[in-house]
């Protein structure tokens, strides 16, 4: 065929040559599915009505061409293929480019951390004589701390100013505290026992307000106040009974509340709009149920397996920005998991982050940490306790070495950790009972 190209002189055949040269492209275009552009090949048409004479070595050097791209093309095609075979992440992981980029801005990142979070004991609180089961600040609050505890007590805290003081230490449960919650407005704060009820405590006046009986008598083992409305609580107990409540009256608001899951629910929380309710559990799962306000129903949309056997021993959720939002996860054994979302499009979530950390026996929980300037606005810094004793800061989007901080201070496995709002003190509690308050650097 090319030595009749080069033979042919006449327009009629050199047409025909340009006819079998497109529908060639077209053919490559279909099977390697290749864009091949054909604005040379109109050119040249255009320019060979005007020099017939000339036709043979262009149509040639045209022809060479596109053999030579087919032939490109197809190197690159078993090249892309054979790095997807040898790393596998590259083709399962869509990467943003933020995350491609995320070592170069680990670099520039990393001092400005390291500076942001230097930490230095600031006070030491022996409150309890059991575990500590959580800590937890006041909602944009930088002075009031709660922390519960394995010897079914609840105290609250004033850290700011110095020195630190105790305010209240609540009793009434008669078995261990495992969660809690403080509401929106910081007036209220709603502890999970195993005795099996939830009680909902008045901060200003420190006493126990209302009692929230599981109907199963069945030990609770978390707890949440639905974000857009306080006076809806839910509860998770060891059945794997969700169960929702009014505040106002004290029982069941809607027999369409109720939903289940296969094993103990031991985590559980909302997004800010107060519809999605994320809940883990000890069988390794994370589901998500959606919840109707105006008829106060409960449907269950979503399960994750996130480590199939194993317990689910914290979640929290964060909206990074007005398109990505992020699932931070405890699981036991050893990790620390970032799922992302896009658009809060339920089926765009994705394994962004796993991380081994030390946790096989207790409830660990993590954190998001507060945003306090745009530089950290669409960062997923997160911080957890660990059973070596030590609290850690990670920068989730940091795929090479994302450790900013390790913080070791403490004699006895971090249960839980948390943040007041502008990231100028964090709290840790430990197996022992000990909550320790670390003043942060964070004047830069």
């Amino acid at each position: 065929m090319r030595e009749n190209s080069v033979k042919c002189k006449d327009e009629d055949t050199l047409q025909k040559r340009r006819d079998y040269l497109n529908l060639r492209t077209q053919i490559l275009e279909q099977k390697f599915g290749q864009s091949f552009e054909n604005s040379s090949l109109n050119s040249y048409s255009l320019q060979n009505r005007s020099r017939a004479n000339n036709k043979a070595s262009s149509v040639d050097s045209i022809s060479l061409n596109l053999d030579m791209k087919d032939n490109f093309s197809r190197k690159l095609n078993n090249f892309t293929n054979m790095s997807n075979i040898l790393n596998p992440k590259i083709s399962n992981l869509n990467l943003s480019r933020e995350s491609l980029h995320s070592n170069q801005r680990s670099v520039n990142s990393k001092q400005n951390y390291d500076e942001l979070f230097c930490a230095q004991v600031n006070h030491v609180f022996n409150n309890h004589t059991g575990s500590v089961t959580g800590v937890k600040f006041a909602n944009n609050d930088r002075s009031l701390l709660a922390s519960c505890s394995f010897d079914g007590t609840l105290a609250i805290c004033q850290v700011i100013p110095t020195p630190a003081t105790m305010i209240y230490k609540l009793e009434g449960h008669k078995a261990p505290i495992m969660d809690m919650q403080w509401s929106t407005t910081n007036d209220l704060i709603v502890t999970a026992s195993l005795d099996a009820t939830a009680r909902v405590w008045q901060v200003t006046k420190g006493k126990c307000m209302r009692i929230l009986r599981d109907t199963v008598n069945s030990e609770i083992f978390c707890c949440c106040f639905l974000p857009i409305n306080e006076n809806m609580i839910f509860t998770g107990n060891s059945k794997g009974l969700i169960q929702v409540y009014n505040l106002s009256t004290g029982i069941i608001a809607s027999k369409n509340c109720l939903q289940k899951v296969n094993g103990k629910v031991q985590a559980m929380c909302f997004d800010s709009t107060g519809s999605n309710l994320w809940v883990g559990d000890n069988n390794g799962a994370v589901h998500l149920f959606q919840f109707n306000i105006y008829n106060l129903k409960l449907n269950k949309t979503k399960k994750i397996i996130s480590n199939n056997g194993y317990s689910i021993t914290s979640l929290s959720f964060k909206h990074l920005n007005s398109k990505e939002s992020a699932l931070l996860v405890n699981s036991m054994p050893n990790f620390l998991l970032l799922y992302k979302l896009i658009n809060s499009d339920i089926q765009s979530i994705r394994l962004r982050k796993r991380i081994l950390i030390k946790q096989n026996e207790l409830m660990i929980k993590s954190t998001f940490c507060p945003v306090i300037n745009k530089k950290q606005q669409n960062s997923s810094l997160v911080c957890t306790g660990s059973e070596d004793n030590c609290v850690y800061i990670y920068d989730m989007d940091f795929d090479e070495d994302p450790l900013i901080v390790k913080l070791e201070k403490h004699e006895y496995p971090v249960i839980d950790v948390g943040l007041n709002y502008d990231l100028s003190l964090l709290a840790s509690g430990d197996n022992n009972g000990t909550v320790i308050i670390w003043k942060m650097n964070n004047q830069t």
